[in-house]
């Protein structure tokens, strides 16, 4: 008796730029928080991508500032954002 034995491909991600992304749309971003630790966020993208100016150890630098959240009614506040390096890329997630 023969098998099939072909696997399966592995998943790729689908990486975006994040002015790219829309809102609305499950995202998955790794950054810092309000508090410069490192987080990983993934979730509805709650506002739109905003350029802020952004604590990065002794300086302020230009990056993206994302908030997301899959909680419901959920709102943009400091607890789901991310800053992230502008040239950045985040994984786009499928609808849950």
């Amino acid at each position: 008796m023969t098998t099939n034995a072909t696997a399966s491909p592995e998943p790729t991600s689908d990486l975006r730029k994040i002015a790219d992304v829309q809102v609305g749309q499950r995202i998955k971003a790794t950054g810092k928080d309000t508090r410069g630790y490192t987080v990983t966020r993934a979730g509805r993208l709650l506002a739109a991508p905003k350029r802020v100016m952004a604590q990065d150890w002794d300086r302020r630098i230009k990056k993206w500032r994302l908030h997301i959240s899959d909680e419901p009614g959920a709102m943009p506040a400091h607890r789901n954002s991310v800053s992230l390096p502008l040239d950045t890329e985040v994984e786009l997630l499928p609808d849950a």
